[in-house]
């Protein structure tokens, strides 16, 4: 039978071990028995997070298992009670990479009493993964930036997470997850065009740990064309509004887009691609107001800024004349009229008369000058008439306001 004793120096070991705990922490000290055999022969073998022990058993009816203690910031700790004196490996896990730890290994009998602590083990955790030791940017691609690689060759390895950032050192955000590991390439669609962005890619294992990040990398996308320096549109061409560009010499052009609106703050919509730098938009109305854009677009389909824009409209039709006299004369119908239009040619005179049943009537065309004599009239008959301009291009006014002439019978 064995004999419980604690001597000064197992105290002293197991104060030092714990880091000089309390008064009262002293009461929950296991009690010590110097004669026990205790664990012999540790080894170790550590990864990122966990460090595995294996030990030679006891096998002596007296113990029942063992205890493992670890050294930390406020002394000593209990990681593990094993009760089976046949046990001879234990795993301590959810530890820090890269950081040394220290065990003493104990034995213990069915009434808890613990043989001096063993030799204190030092082991240390590995380090975290290298960092990915390539990684490239493409520049210069058209609305979007590609990143690629070289596949970390850790097998441990199962995802690559992708950071972007708007500066080398700071605000990384997480824009991709890019499986397995030898995937090694990553396309950024959500870029602005002539605008740099910085990139870092970090590899991470099965077991949820990341490596340290890559070292940044930059990548410019494609500048946009450049605009058209001018951009003119007609206001009295009849029926139509012709169009007309001016763009800076740049390489890689492949066509002009032309956009149009009815109104600054409508839709515009695409009329024309070409190269041609001038377009016709037919439009079969009189004083049509459009607004027009133009874009220069590249071969990869980039489109230039709108910096100018042109307000364009059909000529409109010409003014509508307005009566000065409206008289019967000696049985003829005497008709005169005003305008201020110079570019009006003829006018007609439409004239009208009859019932409801038998209504008529007759349009004079190609008339000269301001004035008008309508002798083809019949004696106590009600007549009206009304005016219409014509320009050079054909365009004729609105009618004007009707007058109405009776001529009288016996004249």
């Amino acid at each position: 039978m064995r004999y419980l004793t604690l001597s000064l120096s197992s105290l002293a070991l197991i104060a030092a071990f714990s880091g000089c705990a309390t008064s009262n922490a002293l009461l929950d000290r296991p009690k010590v028995d110097p004669s026990l055999p205790k664990p012999a022969n540790i080894k170790t073998m550590s990864d990122r997070t966990s460090i595995g022990f294996e030990w030679d058993y006891i096998n002596d009816p007296a113990i029942e298992g063992y205890k493992i203690y670890r050294n930390g910031k406020e002394g000593s700790e209990l990681v593990a009670t094993i009760k089976d004196r046949y046990a001879s490996h234990y795993a301590d896990k959810e530890l820090k990479p890269d950081t040394l730890y220290s065990y003493r290994f104990s034995s213990l009998t069915p009434e808890g009493v613990e043989s001096d602590a063993s030799t204190v083990v030092n082991v240390k955790t590995k380090p975290l993964l290298e960092k990915v030791s390539f990684v490239a940017a493409i520049d210069n691609l058209p609305n979007r930036t590609k990143i690629i690689w070289r596949p970390h060759p850790s097998p441990d390895v199962v995802e690559y997470t992708v950071q972007k950032s708007g500066y080398a050192d700071k605000n990384w955000e997480e824009i991709a997850k890019v499986s397995p590991r030898l995937m090694a390439e990553h396309i950024d669609p959500k870029v602005e065009s002539g605008k740099e962005y910085y990139y870092r890619v970090i590899a991470k294992t099965f077991d949820g740990l990341y490596a340290v990040p890559s070292d940044p990398v930059s990548s410019k996308t494609k500048n946009l064309p450049m605009a058209v320096t001018q951009i003119y549109a007609t206001k009295d061409k009849p029926k139509m509004i012709e169009v007309t560009w001016e763009a800076a010499k740049q390489k890689g052009v492949s066509k002009y887009n032309l956009y149009s609106s009815k109104t600054p703050e409508s839709k515009f919509d695409l009329v024309y691609s070409g190269i041609e730098r001038q377009y016709v938009d037919k439009i079969n109305e009189d004083g049509a107001i459009r607004y027009y854009k133009v874009a220069t677009s590249d071969k990869d389909g980039l489109e230039s800024n709108f910096e100018r824009a042109a307000t364009g409209m059909t000529r409109p039709k010409p003014p509508t004349p307005i009566f000065s006299l409206a008289t019967i004369r000696e049985n003829r119908v005497v008709l005169a009229w005003t305008t201020t239009d110079k570019e009006t040619v003829s006018y007609n005179v439409t004239k009208k008369w009859g019932g409801m049943v038998s209504k008529q009537n007759m349009t004079y065309r190609d008339i000269k000058g301001l004035n008008f004599e309508d002798k083809d009239v019949d004696l106590g008959t009600k007549y009206n008439y009304f005016i219409e301009a014509v320009d050079k291009d054909g365009l004729v006014s609105l009618p004007s306001d009707e007058v109405e002439l009776f001529v009288p019978k016996g004249l």
